[in-house]
């Protein structure tokens, strides 16, 4: 059985399993906070914004944007921290690029089966500012948390996190106690 004849510890497969189970948790709570403030954002400009300022729909598309963004960075930056993701490239990496693989599944969904109108009219109607806006907000969205990363460095660099144990090697961050050191403290020999 192939099973048994690999190295690979049952442990660390088990930690991989884990792991990759907490990025798509992450990713799938990071898209749905955004997709719900994004739907939010998208109702009122359709039922408020553009009827009431006779705006196309690029100008709609640009007044939010920024709203959009701004809602992108706090919920990368409320996943982040309630989860208490690590500052490792990769995680965050991961997080965005697997979130923005469930918005374009969104987007697909949205754009295509609840419209009927079919992936022909959703692509070639579209305005092409309005397109590279949502493809430059795709990318800025599977890139927030990894810049987040780059934010919350700096910030450390001034000192704000610091707690005093960066520099601690890990033996004095967690004592080991051995069997012989522990019959030293208590003055004992152990055999």
């Amino acid at each position: 059985m192939i099973l048994f004849e690999t190295n690979t510890s049952v442990f660390e497969i088990l930690w991989d399993i884990a792991l990759a189970l907490f990025i798509i948790r992450i990713a799938f709570v990071y898209f749905l906070l955004s997709f719900i403030s994004g739907a939010i954002v998208v109702y009122f400009r359709i039922a408020e914004i553009t009827p009431l300022h006779h705006l196309t729909q690029p100008q709609s598309d640009l007044t939010t944007f920024s709203i959009w963004l701004i809602a992108i960075t706090l919920w990368a930056r409320y996943s982040t921290v309630a989860y208490q993701v690590p500052r490792v490239g990769g995680f965050r990496l991961a997080i965005g690029a697997l979130a923005t693989v469930f918005m374009l599944c969104a987007e697909l969904v949205g754009g295509v089966v609840l419209y009927e109108k079919g992936y022909v009219a959703w692509t070639c109607q579209t305005d092409l500012l309005a397109a590279g806006l949502g493809v430059g907000s795709l990318g800025v969205y599977g890139l927030m948390p990894w810049l987040l990363m780059k934010v919350e460095q700096e910030s450390d660099e001034m000192g704000e996190t610091y707690h005093g144990h960066e520099k601690k090697p890990i033996v004095a961050a967690v004592p080991t106690v051995a069997l012989t050191e522990k019959s030293k403290q208590n003055g004992k020999k152990h055999i």
